[in-house]
């Protein structure tokens, strides 16, 4: 009877103890609204292909950014139909819930976190950190004296922190991650190509063209609107080119890394050097970061296997092996 939920800027997921992960799609909802209410028409994937062609008097929006929540009365009816998809209120009376949040939020957000849990009608909720959600999602075993680092790379949020026996040794965080590289993107396109391109064509683009290490030159076909005729036209872009736009939210990225490294006491700099960096979170997969890390620092990194699901399923673990909750809280 008890809950994960991995509300991400992107995603959302939920897990349930002993039937595993029964839900995973975009967090995005569309709706029409009636004086003050608000009717949904649409979440998830159907909501996110409404996207940009709503007709007038239906709303589609994305409730959360920068790894928060955003809008909350959105973030409620999301949540709330979430619970009617999957029959959690329907099979599962107060059930305990474990919801993931980014580890630097402020007491408002993380208030706010609780209060649109407050849709599954819950006897207990707590807020679990993320990147330690993402460590034991990782197969790593936290509650050992030694440090691991984990870099989790989100669409809204980028974490680093360093873990030793099962707490947060040092962090630092900044609101950058895929939505940041998606915005330079829509920029460079409409100020470099005169093009007009949607999001989710360059999400769609992202895997191929951006390539952070710059070494393999790929050319890629780009569809969009003329910003002088608005007329459909395609424009060929290489990965080199691109290259550039990138490297402001790629480069705050780094510093955040630095940021922690420096800060990481001399006793614990050791076991980093000889464990690496782990990588979680969906944009941890942007081409070649991994390899543009490991040169900066000179330290090994490897990307957790399903970076993008490591959090849910740290979250999942949590539930499943009560003692790994025990150890937090203690």
């Amino acid at each position: 009877m008890d809950i994960a939920i991995d509300l991400g800027t992107s995603k959302t997921a939920v897990f349930i103890k002993g039937e595993g992960r029964v839900y995973e799609e975009p967090s995005v909802i569309s709706f029409r609204e009636y004086g003050h209410k608000k009717a949904i028409l649409a979440i998830g994937d159907e909501a996110s292909k409404i996207r940009g062609k709503e007709p007038v008097g239906v709303e589609t929006v994305r409730p959360l950014h920068g790894g928060v929540i955003d809008q909350l009365d959105a973030t409620k009816l999301m949540l709330r139909e979430i619970a009617r998809r999957t029959r959690i209120g329907r099979f599962l009376k107060k059930p305990r819930v474990l919801i993931g949040a980014p580890f630097c939020i402020s007491d408002v957000e993380r208030r706010a976190v609780l209060d649109a849990a407050s849709v599954f009608e819950t006897s207990t909720v707590r807020v679990v950190e993320e990147p330690l959600a993402a460590a034991i999602g990782a197969d790593i075993d936290i509650s050992e004296s030694v440090a691991n680092m984990i870099v989790d790379v989100g669409s809204g949020i980028t974490e680093a922190v360093v873990i030793s026996l099962g707490g947060i040794v040092h962090s630092e965080s900044i609101r950058v991650g895929g939505d940041a590289i998606t915005d330079a993107l829509v920029n460079y396109f409409r100020n470099h190509c005169d093009l007009i391109v949607g999001e989710r064509t360059i999400e769609s683009l992202k895997p191929m063209l951006c390539d952070v290490y710059g070494q393999a030159e790929e050319t890629i076909t780009v569809k969009g609107i003329d910003v002088h005729s608005y007329l459909p036209q395609t424009r060929k872009i290489t990965s080199g080119q691109v290259k550039d736009a990138i490297l402001g939210p790629v480069s705050a990225i780094l510093r955040t890394i630095r940021l922690t490294l420096e800060n990481t006491p001399p006793t614990l700099s050791g076991d980093l050097i000889d464990r690496g960096i782990i990588l979680t979170g969906g944009s941890a997969l942007l081409k070649n970061l991994s390899c543009l890390i490991e040169e900066s620092f000179g330290i090994p990194v490897r990307i957790a296997n399903d970076s993008a699901g490591a959090t849910l399923r740290g979250t999942g673990r949590m539930l499943e092996e009560m003692e790994v909750l025990r150890m937090l809280r203690s």
